[in-house]
């Protein structure tokens, strides 16, 4: 007799794992023979691609970064499931998906045949209802945070629970128990998983991070160092800071042998100079005061100083920009699943004279990603040969288009 259930849910980057989607995040609940949750586990799953559906799960490339990948967890998913029957609201898609990831392991996990599924048992438990969030209202159980994967295992452990306690044959209970499967045990395996809740903690800003990560003994000659700069400049190009962005300043910064102080000398130059160009005509408009206030929170210019660049400086200070800009004949690349459809995108970049691809070259002028931290083929090419990586947001910025344009 098995030991009882294992309530998977899994998030993924898509629907098809023969065409190299990936799973993002696991979830597996333990549920006694009587319905009672015995443990939970969570992890986020690094696909070493682009993320996919992320309005669906809610996943950053940057938390998935953090994560380890599928390979180094499936010997701990394989022992999580032993002896249990697996169950999912919608089976056939987990026990599909999470076959085809152990099978890349050179694990096994148990057939579709072998797993219960708490969508197919509505149908005799709770005439009427199918998904997910109906099924968890029809027993009056409080769902939150939908397609988070805990969130969604423990609410068809929930129903789980429902069904056991509707007062079945316990013989049809026993003989699902029995079919839980006992393969050989795995090599131990002491990989961390890593739960969405501590990946979600912001990382340390740049200049946060330089106190610990520098060295003590770090130069401050108060010269402006132009590398860091020109690096700095091309970072904010889209206006967004992400977090490989960030670790490739704090790397930058060690290798140049700045000191906190000269890195925050540099960024109130760079903030300075934003200032001044954009009052060099004696007006401010409420597209350069957003712009102004952004920079100077990625930035970390203090309150003050950002709430005085309202007013028009005493004395102009320097452009320290590069002027970085998309002129025709340029190579554009997007990756991803942008906001703006796919082939929108190439038809305004067409007109505007550009050259889109799907494709990444190394003439490419700038690579668009919808999350700049993306983990895809084409995101990891783009840095390698030195390709700026922007958002969306950003090309639209840098082709000045307006959101609805």
């Amino acid at each position: 007799m098995g030991r009882g259930f294992a309530v998977v849910d899994l998030e993924t980057t898509g629907l098809f794992p023969q065409k190299h989607d990936r799973i993002v995040e696991v979830a597996i609940v333990h549920v006694s023979p009587t319905g009672v949750v015995e443990g939970a586990w969570e992890t986020l799953v690094n696909p070493m691609r682009d993320m996919g559906a992320q309005l669906i799960h809610g996943i950053s490339a940057a938390a998935a970064a953090r994560a380890p990948e599928f390979a180094a967890l499936a010997p701990s998913i394989a022992s999580l499931l032993r002896g249990r029957v697996p169950v999912a609201h919608n089976a056939s898609f987990d026990a599909r998906f999470l076959a085809h990831s152990m099978q890349q392991a050179g694990l096994v996990c148990p057939e579709y045949e072998y797993w219960m599924c708490t969508m197919q048992l509505a149908g005799t438990f709770l005439p009427g209802n199918r998904s997910l969030a109906d099924c968890s209202a029809a027993i009056g159980y409080a769902m939150q945070n939908a397609h988070r994967a805990s969130a969604d295992a423990l609410a068809a452990a929930a129903l789980l629970r429902a069904y056991i306690g509707a007062g079945r044959d316990p013989a049809w209970w026993d003989g699902w128990l029995a079919t839980a499967g006992e393969w050989p045990d795995e090599p131990c395996d002491t990989t961390a998983w890593l739960a969405r809740t501590d990946s979600d903690t912001a990382p340390r800003s740049v200049l946060e991070r330089l106190h610990v990560d520098v060295a003590t003994d770090a130069v401050d000659d108060g010269a402006l160092n132009l590398d860091y700069l020109a690096l700095l400049d091309r970072v904010l190009l889209d206006r967004y800071m992400s977090a490989t962005e960030t670790d490739d300043l704090i790397r930058f910064a060690a290798e140049l042998n700045l000191s906190s102080t000269a890195v925050r000398r540099i960024h109130r130059a760079y903030f300075d100079g934003l200032v001044s160009a954009a009052w060099a005509d004696d007006q401010l408009t409420a597209d350069e005061w957003a712009d102004i206030q952004k920079i100077g929170g990625l930035l970390e210019i203090d309150a003050a100083t950002i709430a005085g660049a309202a007013s028009k400086p005493d004395a102009a200070a320097p452009t320290l920009t590069t002027g970085f800009r998309l002129s025709p004949g340029d190579t554009v690349v997007i990756t991803g699943e942008t906001r703006r459809d796919r082939s929108a995108w190439f038809d305004i970049l067409t007109e505007r004279g550009l050259i889109p691809k799907d494709s990444m070259v190394k003439k490419a002028k700038v690579l668009v990603a919808a999350d700049p931290d993306s983990m895809s083929g084409k995101a990891r090419q783009a840095r390698a040969w030195g390709v700026p990586i922007v958002t969306e947001d950003g090309l639209e910025r840098l082709m000045g288009l307006g959101a609805g344009e």
